[in-house]
């Protein structure tokens, strides 16, 4: 399963958390970026259920993580 995940940060935070997401294998890609969301991360899993176990339990606990959107790849 492939998906994006667009991440809104505590303002100061946006490096150290791109530094940590790097650390999980599930984070294919990472950009930082300048707009309304402050990351972007291209997550691959083998399940939905995969998928959102990391993004509950290890994406949104990571400190500075205020939002995230998940973009889900339909093919």
């Amino acid at each position: 399963m492939l998906a994006y995940v667009l991440i809104t940060t505590k303002s100061g935070y946006e490096n150290q958390i791109a530094t940590s997401l790097l650390e999980f294998s599930q984070v294919d890609n990472i950009h930082v970026l300048f707009g309304e969301f402050d990351i972007i991360c291209r997550i691959k899993t083998n399940s939905e259920i995969e998928l959102r176990k990391f993004i509950l339990n290890k994406l949104r606990k990571i400190e500075g993580v205020e939002f995230t959107k998940t973009l889900i790849v339909a093919d």
